[in-house]
């Protein structure tokens, strides 16, 4: 066992799940203005981007901790 690994995919699943009301708050902030809402696609864009981070980070904390263990 890595013990570093899993320590480090811990925290990193943490920072991925506190960011995410984080993110969803500044998502909502940015589509209700007017200047971002009125270029078409920039929603779509703001959610795969925004939401892809934070799931990526719950993600790669997952990987670390089965490679944590793996070995």
């Amino acid at each position: 066992m890595d013990a570093t690994k899993v320590i480090i995919g811990a925290v990193t699943i943490i920072i991925g799940l506190v960011l995410l009301p984080l993110v969803a708050y500044f998502v909502a902030l940015a589509k209700a203005n007017a200047s971002v809402s009125s270029v078409g696609g920039l929603t779509s864009v703001l959610d795969i981007i925004l939401y892809g981070f934070c799931f990526g980070l719950v993600g790669v904390g997952i990987g670390m901790i089965y490679v944590g263990f793996r070995k």
